[in-house]
């Protein structure tokens, strides 16, 4: 028995390490197949990014230069993803962040050269990059321009807590003025009454139909237009005087 229990211990040593090389050797096969970033990747190119590299030197000597194309997908992405990073930030992820690396095919731009590369080569093509992958997406997506939506979002890029603009606030605050102008429309039909003039009461207005009402009370009471008083030492005066 005591034979048996010395022989069917595991002597085994394993002559390998877990840090090794695997497979599969494609960074891309990494990424999941719904992975934003190739998406991105195939929407960028779409994108005729040649004509943006006009400011780019001419490579006489020296090393070999990164792939232009790719630092220019590195920097959208690195805009798009975050808001704003560092470029020494953007430096690390091309070594750590598996989306950058696949961008730029394992090369990783030191930050110096990123900013050699967005300061002298992009600033002037810039906003016609971002203008020009906004239409692509307007295209592509069929997006409505001629429509604006109030929803729950934020309209600023970097909105705190005091730039948020909800819906119902929205709503809220539209409708209470609507209140007050037919407040103001009903006493100004009592004080027109003797006359006959009387102004459409609505639910809602819009600006060319309360300019028109209020065209119609100044021609009534041939009234100036509305004049501003300014000079030395004196406050501004809004006057409106009758002829």
């Amino acid at each position: 028995m005591w034979y048996n229990l010395t022989m069917t211990k595991n002597n085994t040593i394993d002559y390998f390490i877990t840090k090794q090389a695997t497979l599969p050797l494609f960074i891309s096969d990494f990424l999941d197949i719904c992975d934003p970033v190739l998406t991105f990747d195939q929407f960028m190119e779409g994108i005729n990014l040649t004509k943006y590299l006009k400011c780019l030197p001419e490579y006489e000597t020296g090393r070999i230069r990164y792939n232009p194309i790719n630092m220019l997908k590195n920097g959208t992405l690195w805009v798009y993803d975050s808001g704003y990073m560092s470029l020494r930030e953007l430096e690390d992820s091309c070594k750590v962040n598996i989306r950058f690396m696949y961008l730029m095919d394992h090369e990783h731009p030191t930050y110096r050269t990123f900013g050699y590369f967005i300061n002298e080569v992009l600033a002037s093509s810039i906003k016609e990059i971002f203008y020009d992958i906004n239409q692509k997406i307007f295209a592509d997506e069929h997006v409505d321009l001629n429509h604006i939506y109030i929803d729950g979002s934020k309209f600023e890029a970097n909105a705190n807590k005091y730039s948020w603009v909800w819906k119902k606030a929205t709503e809220k605050s539209r409708y209470r003025l609507y209140e007050k102008i037919t407040a103001l429309l009903e006493e100004i039909n009592s004080t027109l009454a003797f006359s006959g003039l009387k102004m459409l009461i609505n639910t809602e207005y819009i600006p060319e139909e309360l300019k028109e009402m209020g065209s119609r009370y100044a021609d009534f009471f041939e009234l100036d237009c509305i004049t501003f008083v300014y000079g030395e030492r004196s406050s501004k005066v809004c006057s409106a005087e009758t002829v």
